[in-house]
């Protein structure tokens, strides 16, 4: 409560949850709520974008004309300009955050900010849709880490279609909800999987929806036991992972009325 007879204006409620996991997809946790902050960042990269590709338009002929010596795109940053013009050139960062490089935004052809704002957010089905998670072979790429054996059989090279779903362990986890989702085909690595679902479950029917949600779901509880054998040294079971994993689709598809009906035939949990 505010205290305002007494000229107290500080709130002495903390918020029960960060605004950061809220602005989280439902299957991590979140309620996906937009990231204003994150939103304008991605909108200022597209101003950018602008500078260096749109050089038919008048506000852009203008920016050249005016800080021509600065290189205007991704050249050096104008220490006397208008704070609007400042911030158009600072955006470089927000793309280098999200790992483009000059090249890359010089390619594009078009720019969406929903893309470059979920990328900023490292909204984790994003991420893992395009390859961008921070596997160890990336990160020796990156010169990161000498070491690119997988974390969780130390055998072979982490990669994102070792982690899903060819290694043993995550592919127990996978077959598994297969069987739960009464889907009869084989464990694939993480492109074909990619492919499956592109080809069979595009629409909005109850099963295609749980489907895209047990995929995503299963990514990411794959990725967290990941993390959490690294960096906790703790690890869970097949079984107890796939439970978490059907207890979070029923919390989070019964409050759609379109599931319901589809979530009482799956009443009951994967066998492993």
């Amino acid at each position: 409560m505010l205290g305002f007879s007494k000229g107290n204006v500080e709130n002495t409620r903390r918020a029960l949850i960060a605004w950061d996991r809220l602005c989280c997809p439902r299957v991590a946790g979140g309620l996906h709520l937009l990231d204003i902050g994150t939103w304008n960042k991605a909108a200022m990269c597209k101003l950018l974008w602008n500078l260096c590709k749109k050089k038919d338009k008048l506000w852009v002929q203008w920016v050249h004309v005016y800080y021509k010596k600065y290189n205007p795109g991704w050249g050096n940053e104008p220490k006397q300009a208008s704070w609007v013009i400042q911030k158009i050139f600072k955006a470089k960062k927000y793309f280098t955050k999200t790992g483009y490089t000059e090249d890359d935004v010089l390619r594009m052809n078009t720019f969406s900010i929903k893309d470059v704002y979920l990328k900023n957010r490292g909204e984790f089905r994003y991420l893992a849709a395009h390859r961008r998670l921070q596997t160890r072979d990336r990160l020796k790429r990156w010169g990161y880490v000498e070491d690119d054996s997988c974390t969780l059989c130390n055998a072979k090279a982490e990669t994102m279609n070792h982690l899903f779903f060819v290694f043993p362990f995550s592919k127990r986890i996978w077959a598994a909800i297969l069987r739960w989702l009464q889907i009869d085909r084989p464990v694939m690595d993480w492109e074909h999987e990619l492919q499956w679902v592109e080809q069979y479950c595009r629409g909005r029917s109850a099963t295609a929806e749980i489907y895209r949600m047990m995929l995503v779901g299963s990514l990411y509880y794959i990725w967290q036991e990941r993390n959490a054998r690294i960096f906790q040294e703790v690890q869970r079971t097949v079984k107890t992972i796939t439970r978490s994993l059907a207890q979070d689709i029923h919390c989070r598809g019964n409050v759609k009325k379109c599931l319901k009906r589809k979530l009482i035939e799956l009443n009951s949990y994967p066998t492993v």
